[in-house]
């Protein structure tokens, strides 16, 4: 099968892709992504920031995310689906909404867009505190610390800061991400990576000035299968460190079955291997793999053998030129472990079809403890293998631990060394900025009270002025007209309901308008409207004058918008009255007369109602007239009743 090339095109989703996938999340309030995310990410929050897609809200979005994952944009692209996803609730309905990649699109989003919003620096507290390893448990701690104000010293034996996770292939992780990810834990206070500096004593770092150093150098002794000629194999981490000093071409066996396998298989075919296949103890169905890892293998002509054993490696003039092989088994119905495993006679099987093998089954730990006060240790040299996500997470929980130590306080409980609900300090949650603009006058926020109770008068608009809201339109009022309200209006059901208390106002429009001066006066910098109607007889002489009176009466007041109520019963002059906005040449008519005779510098909103069977007719009657007066400013609202 001919392979297919790998990019990172794949790794980031779309603009319409991103806002499907904001569109499947159900806000849960228990969060139970969040829950299942051992770095503590609330994609419910991340994707409610971000679903309005404007700048300022992805750089939010982004910075919710880095506060409790310094590597969040690296976890994005290479977190498996057993933990967010597999608690996503719309798993249910039908897809889980795919937390991964959503984050990895928003943080690389924000950073195209100018950055992540930026996190304070802390006030130095005196403490020198040095790590060693800069991998995700290492990065995770020094970020805690830095935030603490601690001095952080990061010791990396390699030439490049990001331990193991340099040598996930680009296909899978954008070395961009991780570059910029770095950078960003670096950012947070004052941390300094040495690079090629091997420690070799973590006493020694002690014995130089610092409070304490954290131990964070992953696995690094790779697990051998035990079989004569292995020397002549090739270690897996060091394969994809520099696959192309290794040069296999021919049929490449690599022994595994786990996520780094099915990398060293993907970047063999992808360096020239003619063939390549997967020896594995568990059967396909059990390989810890994704089915994004599975369906890579499959599309790229990987072969899979399962439940087989490699017994024995060929040597030939120097080099591996085979594989003794036998099949095994498991009880029916166990679950897989290697205790169990048995093999089966009579499968035992020469190849000979193999060029070169990849030993893939695990790294251990190759480091000896220190009980000595101040030495810490974190991530997988303590945990065993685990996934970026819960490296960076037990790095966090380690900072807690050395803070507290620092301190001399007691020691935190922690419940589950790969999950840590600890944030950076210095993320700062201000709101993002509410200034709006209406039809050319800045408001402070958008928020503004509709004509209703609570602006029937002087008194509720001073109230709420004084409150902070940045407007509002004053309550329904007529000229010269007695208001009544029938009494069928003020119906109550029971002592627990209310009548129809929200009708328009019994104050007269010239009351009105002289209190609409006062507010202008003394608060110019709110958006001070009013609201008001006219009579509906059939004489559209009459009719007429009516209307574009009251306009005129409230623009001379310095009103900054009026809103015609076409959405209630007009007629309180003694005639039917009607609903304007349920008749659609009604409509456009009021509307004609009052941008006719009304001053082009004072916003016109025109209200409508719902209770029609389609409001686009009666939308459809206003936007013509409105293209007739260009000059005017003029715009709809909806009444919700």
């Amino acid at each position: 099968m001919k392979k297919k090339s790998q990019s990172k095109e794949g790794l980031f989703l779309t603009d319409a892709q991103l806002k499907n996938e904001f569109a499947k999340c159900e806000y849960c309030e228990e969060k139970p992504c969040m829950d299942k995310c051992p770095a503590d990410c609330s994609a419910a929050d991340f994707i409610m920031a971000a679903r309005v897609f404007s700048a300022s809200d992805l750089k939010r979005s982004a910075a919710q995310i880095m506060k409790n994952n310094p590597l969040g944009g690296v976890c994005g692209l290479v977190c498996p689906d057993k933990f967010c996803m597999a608690a996503c609730v719309h798993k249910k309905f039908d897809a889980a909404v795919n937390i991964p990649a959503v984050q990895a699109t928003i943080i690389k989003k924000a950073r195209e867009l100018g950055g992540i919003a930026a996190f304070t620096r802390p006030r130095p507290n005196g403490k020198k505190v040095a790590v060693v390893g800069s991998g995700p448990a290492g990065l995770g701690a020094a970020a805690v610390l830095a935030q603490k104000g601690c001095k952080v010293d990061i010791f990396e034996k390699e030439k490049i800061a990001g331990g193991t996770c340099n040598w996930i292939p680009g296909f899978r992780l954008d070395k961009e991400m991780l570059a910029q990810d770095l950078e960003f834990a670096v950012s947070l206070g004052a941390i300094d990576i040495h690079l090629r500096s091997v420690v070799r004593s973590p006493e020694t770092l002690l014995k130089k000035g610092y409070d304490a150093v954290l131990v964070a150098v992953g696995l690094t002794e790779p697990i051998r299968l035990g079989l004569k000629n292995e020397e002549l194999a090739v270690p897996a981490m060091a394969y994809l460190k520099n696959p192309k000093k290794y040069k296999l071409t021919g049929r490449v066996a690599v022994i595994g079955g786990g996520a780094v396998a099915a990398d060293c298989a993907m970047v063999a075919r992808e360096n020239g291997a003619a063939a390549v296949e997967l020896l594995a103890l568990e059967s396909i169905g059990e390989m810890p793999l994704t089915p994004k890892e599975m369906n890579e293998l499959l599309e790229n002509g990987i072969e899979i053998s399962g439940r087989t054993r490699v017994s024995a490696m060929v040597k030939r003039n120097g080099r591996i030129r085979g594989l003794a092989t036998v099949k095994v088994a498991l009880a029916a119905g166990a679950a897989f472990n290697l205790q169990d495993i048995k093999e089966v006679p009579g499968t035992q099987q020469a190849r000979k079809d193999f060029m070169a093998v990849i030993v893939a089954i695990g790294s251990r730990a190759k480091v000896a403890r220190s009980d000595r006060p101040g030495i810490f240790y974190a991530g997988d040299c303590v945990n065993g293998p685990s996934t970026v996500v819960e490296a960076v997470a037990a790095g966090k929980n380690a900072a807690l631990e050395i803070d507290a130590w620092l301190r001399r306080a007691a020691k935190p409980a922690i419940a589950n060394r790969v999950k840590s609900s600890v944030e950076l300090h210095g993320y700062v949650a201000r709101p993002v900025p509410l200034e709006s603009d209406f039809f050319g006058r800045k408001i402070s926020t958008p928020f503004l009270l509709s004509a209703a109770p609570p602006t029937d008068g002087f008194e509720q608009m001073k109230m709420a002025y004084e409150a902070g809201w940045s407007g509002g339109i004053m309550k329904t009022a007529f000229d010269n007209i007695p208001i009544h309200i029938p009494g069928e209006y003020m119906h109550a059901f029971n002592d627990l309901t209310y009548g129809n208390c929200d009708n328009v106002s019994g104050h007269s429009l010239d009351r009105v308008c002289g209190e609409i001066e006062k507010l202008v006066k003394l608060f110019p910098d709110r958006l001070t409207m009013a609201s008001t109607g006219g009579p509906v007889s059939g004489n559209d002489e009459r009719d007429r004058a009516g209307w574009q009176n009251n306009t005129r009466k409230l623009e001379n007041t310095g009103v900054m918008g009026i809103e015609y109520s076409l959405s209630c019963p007009q007629g309180g002059d003694g005639s039917e009255g009607d609903i304007v906005s349920q008749n659609a040449a009604l409509t456009a008519k009021i509307v004609e007369w009052i941008l006719v005779g009304g001053s082009p510098y004072v916003p016109k909103l025109f209200k409508l109602t719902g209770a029609v069977t389609s409001i686009a007719v009666i939308v459809n009657a206003i936007s013509k007239v409105l293209l007739r007066h260009p000059e005017k400013k003029a715009g709809i609202t909806l009444a919700n009743t």
